[in-house]
This record gives structure tokens, C-alpha cells and sequence, in this order.
């Protein structure tokens, strides 16, 4: 399955497996004030078929449909609003050939 970030500065493609969020040496570099180094991952669970968001026990934490989560890891669905850092920019995940959609814990 096949996941992207959208945001108004184009679209990211997730890895196939673990996509690590943060400043530099991560794999989607967001260089804006509230991002930590090592952020957040995002990987896919082919057990729960969908991508699952963890955040690293950051101090601006990360958002998901304006619910922070802090040093937790979320299930995520086609449509959701990701923000990484207080104030950052939104993502929206995007998924082609989702079997099903996951509810959020």
C-alpha cells in the first residue's frame, strides 16, 4: 500500500516500510522551529493494514485532527490531518488501495 503526506508545498511519499520525520537525517525534513531532530516515525502494519504514527517524546509533540499525541503511537486513516511541532504546517495522509480504514485509538 502506497501512503503520501499532501500538504500546500507538494506531496510525500511514505516509505514502504518506516518513514522517520524531523530535522536533518530524517526522511521528511521539516526545518521549522518545534520540529525535533528525530520527530516522529511513521510506519505501515501489514497486521492492521494501515500506517501507524508514533510520536518520540517530543516537547511540541505532534497532531493528529488537532489531538495531540506525546511519546504514543496512533493508528492512522486516509483523510487524517497531520502536524508535527506546534503551529507546523498540515499534512494530510493519503492512501491508494486501502482494503479498509482504521479507526483511530
Amino acid at each position: 500500500m502506497k501512503g503520501y503526506l499532501k500538504n500546500q508545498e507538494g506531496i510525500f511519499q511514505l516509505a514502504p516500510k518506516v518513514t522517520t520525520v524531523g530535522k536533518e537525517g530524517c526522511d521528511l525534513v521539516i526545518p521549522t522551529h518545534g520540529v525535533d531532530y528525530q520527530h516522529a516515525v511513521i510506519e505501515f502494519s501489514q497486521q492492521e493494514d494501515c500506517f501507524v504514527l508514533q510520536d518520540l517524546n517530543t516537547a511540541q509533540g505532534t497532531y493528529v485532527n488537532d489531538c495531540r499525541v506525546q511519546n504514543a503511537a496512533v493508528r492512522l486513516a486516509p483523510g487524517d490531518i497531520i502536524r508535527f511541532g506546534f503551529g507546523g504546517l498540515p499534512y494530510e495522509l493519503d492512501v491508494e488501495n486501502s482494503s479498509q480504514v482504521c479507526i483511530n485509538n
